[in-house]
């Protein structure tokens, strides 16, 4: 099967499983588990991919390369489907529902084929990646030690916020500004990146490995202009108002650096 009739198949696949995603969320009135089933999409589109094309990889980067796929997934997918498991629809998709008013059904529709895109896109990195036919090397050591500082780092900056959140007396309208919180308004994506820019060292020596390049490229723009960055900071102003503004103002939105002290009240 060529890599062009895998990514169609992939995108069917995808289509059709957020088709009938859209389908429940409007008998649950809720659409906040798009985000879960991306996570865990990703994951197991890419594992597909994995197992379908390993004829040449090497057997240890084979099983590597699943390891830290489905690490990464079974993370992600339980963490974000922790989030939202029995509690009301996340606030960025009731102020789109709000937004589109009558329109709003549609909208989500197209919102969920959107994410079936993004999902076929994230896991067709392993079709590039398990075409290296290279044994473990030290290309793929630095490859792997920067995947895991991103992992770690992921954890860290959602584990801080969930303790910020779990906070005796705090409410929505406090900001966390906290452990890697204070460095950057969103450590979370930015780590989030850095772990998938490991995967460039990991399949660098692959045929096709050049195209990898894109990754931090194309995941930048998705976190900071797409679907994070923008939902999340917009419903902040909305709860936190000058408070969020200020830390706005003195700290960085992505790329963690010490938060600048100036007294921007005047």
């Amino acid at each position: 099967m060529s890599t062009l009739e895998l990514l169609l198949y992939g995108q069917l696949g995808a289509s059709l499983v957020m088709a009938i995603a859209w389908a429940h969320a409007i008998v649950i009135k809720n659409t906040s588990y798009v985000d879960v089933l991306w996570g865990y999409g990703v994951g197991i589109l890419g594992f597909i991919y994995l197992v379908l094309e390993s004829e040449t990889c090497d057997p240890t980067r084979l099983a590597l390369l699943k390891a830290l796929l489905l690490t990464w997934s079974i993370r992600l997918g339980t963490h974000l489907l922790t989030r939202c498991w029995g509690k009301p629809e996340d606030a960025r998709y009731a102020y789109l529902r709000a937004a589109m008013g009558g329109k709003a059904q549609l909208g989500f529709f197209v919102f969920f084929q959107v994410q079936a895109f993004w999902v076929v896109l994230f896991a067709s990195p392993f079709l590039i990646l398990v075409k290296n036919p290279n044994p473990i090397n030290s290309l793929d050591h630095i490859g792997l030690i920067i995947w895991l500082t991103g992992f770690a780092g992921l954890h860290l900056a959602d584990k801080q916020l969930k303790l910020f959140k779990q906070t005796p007396g705090r409410t929505r309208a406090d900001v966390c500004k906290t452990g890697l919180w204070k460095f950057s308004r969103h450590p979370n994506y930015f780590f989030e990146w850095i772990l998938w820019i490991g995967y460039i060292l990991l399949g660098w020596q692959a045929p096709s490995g050049v195209w990898l390049l894109l990754l931090p490229i194309i995941l930048y723009i998705f976190l900071s202009k797409i679907t994070g960055v923008p939902f999340v900071e917009a419903r902040k102003l909305e709860a936190s108002g000058e408070e969020y503004k200020t830390y706005i103002k003195q700290t960085n939105s992505f790329f963690p650096w010490y938060p600048q002290k100036k007294d921007f009240s005047s």
